[in-house]
């Protein structure tokens, strides 16, 4: 019964287990059907399609579907392989890829159909897996024009800001410049004023003083006669 029990707990950690490293055996995969594709595309036309039919044993190997290759496909062709080419570019590398995709899947297609029907069926699935790549791509560079197109009414818009910010600066130092000078003005004004007023007051002292004068020497007069 202790056996029975020991034996049990060894099997749920090895079932517990096997995701992770199904998982793990996954992304290394994944890497290698990314650099091989990657060289193929890079070597093409010249590339030989070995490395392609390797992938292949090794994802049998691993109890991949041709799904799971598929998807993979896809991934690496709008990650790595289609952004920033033009749209000539990407039919053409699409095509190329197709090639070595459609010899990674043919050792998991030739598992479960005849050699004729897997070749039909072969060539409905990177037609498929094509168009449907690309109108990913389609889609992508329209978003990718999209993002581009809004970070540059973001950019006028900042660019707007800081010049609006600037007038508005610019303004609010003019603004001081002429109370300072109203100040200025009114300040001269005032003492204009006043100098004015010290001017008036000594001529009419001197008015008053000289009427004075007068008025006594013809008082004098008066009294004399």
């Amino acid at each position: 019964r202790h056996h029975a029990a020991i034996s049990a707990k060894v099997g749920q950690i090895g079932a517990a287990g096997r995701p992770g490293i199904r998982q793990l055996m996954k992304r290394k995969f994944t890497r290698r059907y990314q650099t091989a594709l990657l060289a193929y595309l890079k070597q093409f036309p010249r590339a030989r399609l070995q490395p392609a039919r390797g992938m292949g044993a090794q994802a049998l190997t691993e109890g991949l579907q041709t799904l799971d290759i598929a998807k993979l496909h896809e991934q690496v062709l709008l990650t790595e392989v289609l952004p920033g080419q033009p749209a000539g570019k990407r039919a053409e590398l699409i095509k190329q890829a197709g090639i070595f995709f459609t010899e990674a899947i043919t050792p998991i297609e030739k598992t479960h159909l005849g050699s004729r029907e897997a070749a039909v069926h072969l060539n409905e699935i990177v037609e498929m897996l094509s168009q449907r790549t690309v109108e990913l791509a389609a889609s992508n560079l329209e978003l990718q024009q999209e993002i581009v197109s809004r970070k540059a009414v973001e950019a006028a818009l900042k660019k707007s800001e800081h010049h609006y910010s600037q007038l508005l600066a610019q303004s609010d130092r003019l603004q001081e410049q002429l109370r300072q000078l109203s100040r200025q003005i009114l300040s001269s004004q005032e003492e204009e004023r006043r100098q004015i007023s010290r001017e008036l007051h000594d001529v009419i002292a001197q008015t008053l003083t000289g009427i004075n004068v007068r008025l006594a020497a013809l008082k004098k007069d008066a009294a004399a006669n």
